[in-house]
Order: C-alpha cells, then sequence, then structure tokens
C-alpha cells in the first residue's frame, strides 16, 4: 500500500475482490454475501479505512448527513433546539453539521451555500430573516427537503415549518397578570412597537419574528381587557443591557406600572437585573413575567414566572419533519405547519398588585 490515506483499491487488494465489490460493500448496497461483507470490512478496519462521503454521496444519492443553521447557537433557546434535532438525527442514522449565524443573513447565504455543496440531504433553518429567503427557495428548488424552524421566512416559499404559539403564550401571560388586578403592565421587547399595534389574525399574514408576535400578544391581551396601551408602557430594547437601563429608568418615572412582561430570555435577564438594583420590590410593588424557562429562573429570588417554551420538542419535532420527508424522496404532499404549544409557569415573581 502507498504511504498516505488507504483507498478502496487497498481494501480490495487486502480483501482479494475487485475494486466495484468492495465500494459495494462499504456503501451498503448490493446483495453480497455474508462472508464477503464480513472479509471487506476487516480489510478496511485493519487499514483505516474511510469512505469519501462525497464520493458515496454520487452513488447513494444520500450522505446520511442533514445541515442545522441557527441564529445563535449560544442562546439557551436554540442549544436545546439542536440536541433535539440530534437527538431525532442520530436515532435514525443521520450526522448533522451545525452553523450558527449570530442573525447575520449573509452569514447564513454563505452557509446554506457551503451545506449544500456538502450535498447534505436535508436542511433545517432558523432564518435570520423573516423575508429575504431567496437562498432557502434555491434550496427547495434543488430537491433538497428544507424545514423552517421557530419563525416562517415568506421568501423561501411553501416550505415545512416548525413553530412555537408565541402569540398566544403571550397573550395566556399578560392576560393572568391582568387578572390578578394589575392595569399598567409594561412589555419589554426587542420588536419595533409599530409592527404590534394591529390585533389581525390573517391566515396569510406575513411571517414574523418571535418577538414580534409576542409583542402582539402583550396587546391581545391588553385589548381583550379593555385597557389601552400607554406607548410609554413599551420599552424597545436590542440587548440585556439596554433593557435593564430602560427598565430602571421606568422603575423611578412611572410609579404607575405595577407589572412588566418581557418577550424573550435575554429581555427577562435585563428587567430582572435592574428590579434587584432598585428601590420597588418583586413581587410586592412591581411582577416581571418572563419568556422561556433557563436554570437561572429557579436559582434567584424570588423564582421567575415564566412561559416555558418547549425548545427540545421544537428541534426534535422538526427533525421528525425532515426524516418523514427524507423517507418518501418526490412527495408531493403539502408543506405542514407544525405549532407546539408553550405554557405558563407562575412562581414568585408576580402577584397582585399594591393596593
Amino acid at each position: 500500500m502507498a504511504a498516505g490515506r488507504p483507498t478502496i483499491i487497498d481494501v480490495a487488494r487486502d480483501a482479494g475482490v475487485s475494486p466495484a465489490t468492495a465500494g459495494r460493500v462499504l456503501g451498503g448496497y448490493g446483495t453480497p454475501s455474508p462472508e464477503l461483507v464480513r472479509r471487506v470490512q476487516d480489510s478496511a478496519r485493519r487499514l483505516g479505512y474511510r469512505a469519501n462521503d462525497v464520493a458515496r454521496s454520487i452513488v447513494t444519492g444520500s450522505t446520511r448527513v442533514i445541515g442545522v443553521v441557527v441564529s445563535d447557537i449560544e442562546n439557551p433557546f436554540f442549544a436545546r433546539a439542536v440536541n433535539g434535532i440530534s437527538d431525532r438525527a442520530r436515532a435514525a442514522g443521520y450526522e448533522m453539521l451545525l452553523v450558527s449565524t449570530r442573525m447575520d443573513l449573509a452569514r447564513e447565504r454563505s452557509a446554506v451555500e457551503a451545506l449544500m455543496a456538502k450535498r447534505v440531504d436535508g436542511m433545517i433553518v432558523a432564518s435570520a430573516s423573516v423575508s429575504e429567503g431567496g437562498h432557502l427557495r434555491r434550496v427547495r428548488e434543488a430537491g433538497v427537503p428544507l424545514v423552517l424552524l421557530d419563525r416562517r421566512n415568506d421568501g423561501a416559499g411553501a416550505v415545512d415549518a416548525v413553530l412555537l404559539d408565541n402569540r398566544a403564550a403571550a397573550q395566556r401571560a399578560v392576560s393572568h397578570l391582568l387578572d390578578l388586578g394589575h392595569r399598567a403592565v409594561a412589555a419589554v421587547t426587542s420588536a419595533t412597537p409599530g409592527e404590534g399595534h394591529s390585533s389581525s389574525r390573517r391566515r396569510k399574514a406575513a411571517a414574523e419574528f418571535p418577538s414580534s408576535l409576542r409583542f402582539k400578544g402583550y396587546l391581545d391581551a391588553l385589548e381583550e381587557a379593555g385597557v389601552t396601551c400607554d406607548p410609554g408602557w413599551v420599552l424597545r430594547c436590542d440587548d440585556a443591557d439596554a433593557a435593564c437601563e430602560r427598565v430602571r429608568e421606568l422603575l423611578v418615572t412611572r410609579p404607575d406600572v405595577t407589572a412588566i412582561f418581557a418577550t424573550t430570555n435575554v429581555m427577562t435577564g435585563g428587567a430582572f437585573r435592574a428590579i434587584m438594583d432598585g428601590d420597588r420590590r418583586c413581587p410586592e410593588d412591581i411582577s416581571l413575567m418572563g419568556f422561556d424557562d433557563h436554570e437561572w429562573s429557579t436559582l434567584v429570588r424570588p423564582q421567575l414566572s415564566v412561559v416555558a417554551q418547549p425548545a427540545y420538542d421544537l428541534g426534535a419535532a422538526a427533525g421528525t419533519v425532515l426524516l418523514g420527508r427524507l423517507s418518501s424522496p418526490g412527495s408531493r404532499s403539502a408543506p405542514s405547519e407544525t405549532i407546539l404549544q408553550s405554557s405558563l409557569i407562575v412562581r414568585g415573581s408576580v402577584a397582585a398588585p399594591p393596593t
């Protein structure tokens, strides 16, 4: 054998078979005898042979690899979702290639192109955009199954999507605060305030980011309770530090506000920090309802009331949908939209407003 990585020819020579036969055995196709399979596999192990996945995919039409693109793997929500995808994929004999884009659409386009070049069998994408999806449309047009995770993308065309009930979940959470007697409920959100001032629920509504849908759920709850939203209650923030600063200011300048609803885990952390640094007690003076049930939610005092998102189940469901497409190549069944339910967990950070 020549120096360097062993080839299929080396394996064939060692096993005493033709390269074509060795290729069929190691590629998993054809009907070789058990004795022949054992002999070729023993030679491959002894020589340290590793199959060329791209070459094998040309023959078999499959790499047994799926691509996953998420907008921020440092976010615990996406970390849990990816675990769900990975577990489903591994159970079905697939490996996973993961890319995190940091909400950068250019990175996302590049990642999708790279995964296509690696001939992944299918793709799951949590896009950095809800409208610009030409790169995703090309995946679909190439015949590669695509599942959108956590948010739709209008530019992708008709594709499978696995989502959460963001708007309804937010409405339930804010309605709980209103049922306790709160009437001035602030919202800490990464959505642009103007995005949510329509309670339209049209079936063909444009795709939106989860934070925008949650802000609409906040407005739905206020409207249902007959409460007019004061623009001063809406704190638009890009990160936890900004949320902390805006909530600090609110606690001083708006004593009428007795409850705060944070639309993301990042906003929740910033709001909680501001409350802990201030003079108003939680929940005696100010209630806080957050989003996403991270471990720290029960480590702090008071423990946080939150909307708990089934992130792992979301990823697992996306994996199941993709695997279903892969098991039925050429299927013309209509794209599906799966919506998972979040749950409201009431802990010590909410109470009736002070009297």
